[in-house]
């Protein structure tokens, strides 16, 4: 006789495989939404599992998070109030404010279920298949596979995949046969990477060997032996994956770049310090229209940025040609924070993060989790290097990453404050009706630049 069918139990599915769904949906949604600025679906799918998990858990943080969030937010409601687009700068500000809730109850979840990351993992290993397959099934469309909607984008490639493969390297306590089924995927994944020559994400895959390895030592074999088979797989000749100058390059293509036999600095940095340097200065950049102010500091907003989605106002309202080729974001989050939200908003978020999530980090030492520290370090390298950080699909990795690495160091402090629920679920209600509204203005959704 089936046993009988209990709240308790119909909470715990709905709460794992909400996780798993929102997991899910961020990497699968890149190509459905990645024209879309804001990210709508995806956001509201993370909200609305967010107002169950509100209704579920208690909302605790310490005063001095509380106190820096809450500076922290005021700022970019008022910088967004100037931007001349309050709305659409708010609600593509709103990806970050949503964040540090996100961290919270995560982390509820895996305290209350542990083995919840497990599902995690299976997601993380399913997307890698899903891409594989449809690599070799598309292989005869292989110019195309950098455009949506073969698999999304690039940033597929090299980036998602990077970070779903150091999901993996976390130990499971299922059976051998899933421990080799994880282990498999991820030196595929982890191949990927290599023959996509992502630069930032095999950089970063570098320092996190060394993090798993300071951390815990007894992963130094299992790091050498995955790598040196992914490097070994990512080196396979076509045509089992084409290479040509149009699609990602290999291993041995990245490493002449970075060795100096590529033509110059800029082919290493792919243009990124140019970027950067007249994002904020205007020194490398030439003006559009005619225009003699149009960077941070020409039009005095080093200090308090232009609003959510900054970068691109600086070349839609202010006529910068920040680059030769349009980017809809500076391929480096500090630059996109100063775009934003100025120093001063740089500023307020970096204590805000120090204080919540750095302080706890540094106390616990060695005794950090090696996977969910990787997973945070790995997604702040890339998003130095590109434009991670500025999609809500890595933002919600970033989240998850937090929130394992949180509930797996330390139980949760009692000297918190306790927030009611209602007040969590009414700020997240109030930030997905603001995506709603949002959506019928321009800038809200930028993703085009104009023509010279």
């Amino acid at each position: 006789m089936m046993p009988a069918l209990t709240w308790q139990n119909i909470r715990q599915a709905i709460i794992i495989l909400g996780l798993f769904g929102v997991f899910w949906f961020s990497w699968a949604s890149h190509a459905r939404t990645l024209f879309n600025g804001l990210a709508t679906p995806l956001f509201l799918a993370l909200a609305a599992y967010l107002c169950f998990l509100a209704s579920q858990y208690k909302i605790a943080v310490s005063r001095g998070s509380l106190l820096l969030y809450l500076l922290f937010a005021g700022w970019v409601v008022f910088v967004d109030a100037r931007s001349g687009e309050f709305l659409p700068a708010l609600a593509k500000d709103s990806h970050w404010l949503i964040l540090p809730l996100a961290c919270l109850l995560i982390a509820q979840v895996f305290r209350e279920y542990p083995r919840a990351f497990e599902f995690v993992q299976i997601g993380a290993a399913l997307c890698i298949i899903n891409l594989l397959l449809t690599m070799l099934v598309m292989a005869e469309w292989f110019d195309n596979w950098h455009y949506p909607p073969i698999f999304g984008h690039i940033r597929h490639l090299g980036l998602s995949i990077g970070f779903l493969t150091i999901l993996l390297f976390a130990r499971t306590e299922s059976s051998a046969l899933v421990g080799a089924f994880f282990r498999i995927t991820r030196i595929l994944g982890l191949a990927l990477v290599f023959w996509s020559g992502t630069r930032a994400s095999i950089l970063a895959w570098f320092f996190c060997m060394l993090i798993f390895v300071t951390l815990d030592r007894s992963w130094l074999k299992v790091l050498l032996i995955d790598t040196t088979i992914a490097i070994a797989f990512s080196l396979i000749p076509p045509p089992a994956f084409p290479v040509n100058q149009a699609t990602p390059g290999t291993v041995a293509r990245t490493l002449e770049a970075i060795t100096g036999n590529a033509p110059a600095s800029a082919e290493v940095t792919s243009g990124r310090l140019g970027i950067w340097q007249s994002t904020l200065t205007g020194l490398a950049a030439d003006l559009v229209n005619g225009a003699d102010e149009a960077h941070l500091a020409d039009i005095n907003r080093l200090w308090t940025g232009v609003g959510g989605n900054g970068f691109a106002r600086l070349q839609v309202l202010y006529g910068a040609e920040i680059s030769v080729r349009g980017h809809i974001h500076p391929h480096n989050v500090i630059v996109q924070f100063i775009c934003d939200w100025g120093i001063i908003g740089l500023i307020l978020l970096l204590s805000f993060f120090s204080q919540s999530t750095l302080r706890p980090i540094i106390s616990n030492a060695r005794l950090n989790n090696p996977t969910a520290l990787t997973g945070v370090v790995y997604l702040l390298i890339t998003g130095m290097f590109d434009a991670t950080l500025y999609h809500l699909e890595h933002l919600i990795y970033l989240a998850i990453s937090i929130a394992y690495l949180s509930s797996r160091t330390t139980a949760e402090p009692s000297n918190r404050i306790a927030l009611p629920s209602v007040a969590g679920i009414a700020f997240i209600l109030a930030l997905m009706a603001l995506q709603m509204n949002a959506l019928d203005y321009r800038i809200g959704l930028y993703w085009y630049f104009p023509t010279q």
